[in-house]
């Protein structure tokens, strides 16, 4: 290939680099539009406040299946819906910031729109806040998205869990740390 060629062909690969910037989405979980007990919306001026959970939460509040509420099949209710506006179509990697109580308290199930629900976290960090991402593994595909308002649901599955925040992005290297900001950046 000829070197005049060849730059040429570099810098459209890197225009086109450049032009498709990744979208990326977080919400808050308590922002829920509507939730459905043993899935509790948890505020900082709740009566029930003082759980060691509640300090490093964003916002100062946080979905939550409280412990002992059960666990499925033997309990079928347990939802939260929450609304999200995809800025690009896209595939998308879902992260939520959790907070697991143990190993039998460290899932939950999520549902984009009328779509199969899948398995998220299944993680061995305990009694902290931290970031789960799905997919995991490179042999399962990332959600694809269209542009436009969609509806996140977080279904109960086992007790013991919070969920603060859920992000969406299509960059495949971003990685969240700590409470990110709410909205759509690019």
């Amino acid at each position: 290939m000829k070197p005049i060629k060849f730059v040429a062909l570099l810098l459209i690969v890197a225009s086109l680099a450049l032009t498709t910037q990744a979208a990326t989405v977080c919400v808050e979980a308590e922002t829920c539009a509507t939730n459905e007990s043993p899935m509790a919306v948890i505020r900082a001026d709740a009566p029930s406040t003082g759980r060691k959970a509640l300090e490093g939460a964003s916002g100062n509040a946080y979905l939550e299946v409280p412990l002992g509420a059960g666990k499925t099949p033997k309990v079928k209710a347990g939802t939260a819906k929450i609304a999200v506006e995809i800025p690009a179509a896209g595939s998308y990697t879902l992260w939520l910031r959790t907070y697991w109580e143990g190993e039998c308290s460290n899932t939950v199930l999520v549902q984009i729109d009328d779509q199969p629900p899948f398995l998220v976290g299944a993680d061995a960090t305990y009694r902290t806040w931290h970031w789960v991402k799905f997919p995991v593994s490179k042999m399962t595909p990332p959600p694809v998205m269209t542009q436009g308002g969609h509806t996140l649901t977080i279904l109960h599955r086992e007790d013991g869990v919070r969920v603060d925040q859920l992000l969406l992005t299509t960059s495949a290297r971003f990685v969240p740390v700590g409470t990110e900001k709410t909205g759509v950046s690019p």
